[in-house]
């Protein structure tokens, strides 16, 4: 049982009256669980001695919405001969963690952070997960922490800087060209979208070479106007050069950060699936085709019949997706694992189990529909994410 599932049985045990399916101790149980990370770290850190002359070591904070391509970032990181030794903390927003396992076989030193946001829900794994850290006989020479898209950069920082063993490097917030304009309108992604941008040191624009030049034009116009202090780059295939992305040297006060004030966990909703039976290619990309908009991002790996051997791995972003080859299922057994996200009370998880379901290969020849028709446009092409 992680810390944040232990913190919501203590809260309900032995008291029949809470309802913890209720809005009220949703909100409770996040304000308790992030005071109780920092508060979690002072304590342990004050019962140990650590080796003080050893240094504090750098976090580096990559955060982003849904999609923005923070995964594609942190693996060029490590596929780069930076000569450094990182630790690589991931953050996922639901009970199956795709972007960890993703990055798993780029690094041995790894720490999976799932279900929640390193900024409320989890923040005592995270605080737990830095004092192992920092604890460490052999220092790492930086913490690197992939945020989930939902979670808030700036509550991050906070939480790991009650660790006297860390300071902050600096935050990298990865902005998709693509659905940018979306998410800064929409009144559900709005005041996330923006509070993720003010707490970045710098802004990496991704996905330029996905979208046509106005486009990219109205996303430099947009930030430049919007937040005209911050530093943009822009960035193809999440390639930043590894002295930016470690040498941040952040000299920003995180707790003079403006935001606007949100309960980011409380608008969106993550559904996990899991279908053991292989899939029926063409009916599985009928299924994906008919997903609504309101699935802002679908991710996982895909247990095909013409590809038996090897997992697919299954990116959505917007109105875009994609299927790829990925490694061999060697050890694992063969299984389809989905997670879907998108605004709370829009996700149904029987249709969309039963949808996949519907894609087994062993089924009819008729091809399945996922609930509620999409309105949209959407390609799967040789893009990436």
């Amino acid at each position: 049982m992680t810390a944040s599932e232990q913190e919501t049985k203590t809260m309900t045990d032995g008291n029949p009256a809470v309802d913890p399916d209720s809005a009220s101790f949703a909100h409770a149980l996040e304000a308790h669980q992030a005071l109780s990370g920092m508060l979690f770290a002072a304590l342990k850190m004050r019962a140990r001695q650590r080796r003080l002359d050893a240094g504090r070591v750098p976090l580096t904070i990559i955060g982003g919405f849904l999609g923005s391509g923070k995964t594609t970032v942190l693996s060029n990181l490590l596929a780069s001969p930076h000569g450094c030794q990182l630790v690589v903390l991931v953050n996922d927003f639901g009970a199956i963690n795709i972007d960890a396992e993703l990055v798993e076989s780029q690094t041995d030193d790894m720490i999976n952070l799932k279900n929640g946001c390193a900024c409320c829900a989890v923040s005592s794994d995270l605080t737990n997960a830095l004092i192992e850290v920092v604890d460490r006989e052999d220092l790492p020479d930086a913490i690197v922490l992939e945020a989930s898209g939902i979670a808030d950069p700036h509550g991050i920082a906070q939480t790991a800087l009650s660790n006297p063993g860390v300071q902050l490097d600096g935050c990298l917030t990865v902005v998709d060209a693509e659905t940018l304009q979306r998410h800064a309108e929409d009144p559900v992604t709005r005041r996330l979208f923006r509070n993720q941008i003010a707490a970045a040191d710098i802004v990496l624009l991704s996905k330029t070479d996905l979208v046509d030049e106005a486009t990219r034009t109205a996303a430099q116009a947009w930030l430049a106007a919007e937040f005209p202090e911050k530093r943009v780059i822009e960035s193809v295939r999440g390639n930043v050069p590894p002295d930016i992305l470690l040498g941040i040297e952040s000299s920003r006060d995180i707790d003079e950060i403006p935001l606007e004030p949100e309960d980011h966990a409380h608008d969106f909703a993550s559904v996990s699936v899991t279908v053991e039976e292989p899939l029926d290619d063409s009916r599985l990309q009928d299924f994906f085709a008919a997903l609504p908009e309101t699935v802002l991002r679908a991710k996982g790996f895909l247990n095909l019949a013409r590809s038996p051997d090897r997992r697919t791995v299954f990116q959505r972003v917007g109105q875009r997706w994609l299927m790829s080859e990925g490694d061999a299922w060697g050890d694992v057994a063969p299984m389809t694992r989905l997670v879907f996200i998108g605004p709370k009370g829009t996700l149904d998880k029987a249709e969309l189990t039963h949808g996949l379901r519907a894609c087994e290969a062993g089924q009819g020849s008729s091809a399945p529909t996922a609930p509620d028709q999409s309105n949209g446009d959407i390609r799967c092409q040789s893009g990436h994410f």
